[in-house]
């Protein structure tokens, strides 16, 4: 019962600053030292006056720019003036930009992966199934897993709710003892099952490994006749590393930043813990000056994208390059995070959201 009460006033306050800060202290209070450690050398380490100070200045950040510890390193706070800091949008102020921007009737449509799926089939281009959470092993709900597996040999299973790649694996029937023994483990919480995307030579080029996809951010705001224009909001490509299957910056992916005219990529590739690459750690490949593929296609299928919600005015949409079918939606996400484009280049975005919520 308590639980259940809590995770109501945590959807109730977590758009909210003074709760994202209060709960996140809460969450880290014992885990400052491992945060850290995975910045600081160990000399830096060994002076506790120097450590003592550096946490009082973490916390003094946390309460007065909303940044979470790791974003004290990555976007470079340490020894900056509160101008600079002040300049970013820190994951503590970071949903409260949401509802002046987007209906609040939006969110789960676009935080709901089936939903989603539902509302731009045409953009995904694959087969997508859902099991619901707790649903019936029935014999049409256990054809529908079975006929679909036999399509798709290996698949990818996501939970109808996430974030950060959290839960996202590739598995296939033969995993399980019977195909009820799958159901069974998919119907737990529910899952949103899908089709492989085959990345296109052109990315796969960067991390054959991954999918590596694009966050193409679109603002919708209002020209100087009172029409709806379309911006992109600092788009950039997220590239997994080693084995991961997963792009995703919290999965230790690489990201770097894109010109949003040319599509070409304009930055050095940069990591969550805060490492730069001029290359691809395995591949190779440079950064800088590679051209996207068809990019005026991807920015097409995100404008068409945002304006079939035209009252939802920020968005960030995940696009893989498949090899059949080009461009395809990956997600969408109406809370979209904005660590990656500012701490490639440790510049801060708020004041240029700012401007545009006022366009809006």
């Amino acid at each position: 019962m308590l639980r259940k009460y809590l995770r109501k006033v945590h959807y109730k306050y977590r758009f909210v600053p003074w709760y994202r800060k209060a709960y996140y202290y809460k969450c880290k209070k014992d885990k400052m030292d491992e945060i850290i450690a995975k910045y600081k050398e160990p000399e830096e380490l060994a002076d506790p006056k120097y450590v003592k100070k550096l946490k009082r200045d973490m916390i003094r950040c946390l309460f007065k720019y909303g940044s979470y510890y790791s974003e004290y390193f990555t976007f470079g706070y340490e020894g900056q003036d509160a101008e600079y800091r002040n300049s970013f949008i820190t994951e503590g102020i970071r949903l409260s930009y949401y509802p002046r921007m987007n209906q609040r009737k939006n969110t789960d449509l676009l935080e709901n992966k089936y939903r989603t799926y539902k509302k731009f089939k045409d953009m995904y281009k694959r087969e997508v199934i859902r099991i619901l959470k707790n649903e019936k092993p029935t014999e049409e709900n256990l054809a529908k897993l079975r006929e679909f597996a036999e399509r798709h040999e290996n698949y990818v299973v996501k939970p109808v709710y996430a974030a950060f790649g959290n839960g996202v694996r590739v598995e296939n029937l033969g995993m399980y003892d019977s195909v009820e023994e799958a159901h069974q483990e998919y119907s737990k919480s529910g899952a949103v099952i899908e089709e492989v995307i085959v990345q296109g030579e052109a990315l796969s080029k960067i991390h054959a490994g991954s999918v590596n996809t694009l966050r193409i951010p679109t603002a919708i705001i209002k020209d100087e006749e009172g029409r709806p224009e379309i911006k992109l909001f600092h788009p950039s490509i997220r590239m997994g590393r080693g084995d991961s299957f997963v792009d995703n910056f919290s999965a230790g992916g690489v990201s770097a930043l894109i010109d949003a005219e040319t599509g070409v990529i304009y930055t050095d590739g940069a990591d969550k813990k805060g490492h730069t690459y001029e290359c691809h750690p395995d591949s190779g490949i440079r950064f800088k000056g590679f051209q996207i593929p068809r990019w005026d296609e991807a920015v097409s299928m995100v404008k068409e994208a945002a304006m079939m919600i035209p009252d939802n005015h920020y968005c960030g949409w995940d696009l893989a390059y498949s090899r059949d079918h080009g461009w395809c939606m990956v997600e969408a996400n109406c809370t979209a995070q904005m660590g990656a484009m500012q701490m490639v280049t440790k510049t801060g975005r708020k004041y240029e959201l700012e401007e545009l919520i006022k366009q809006m």
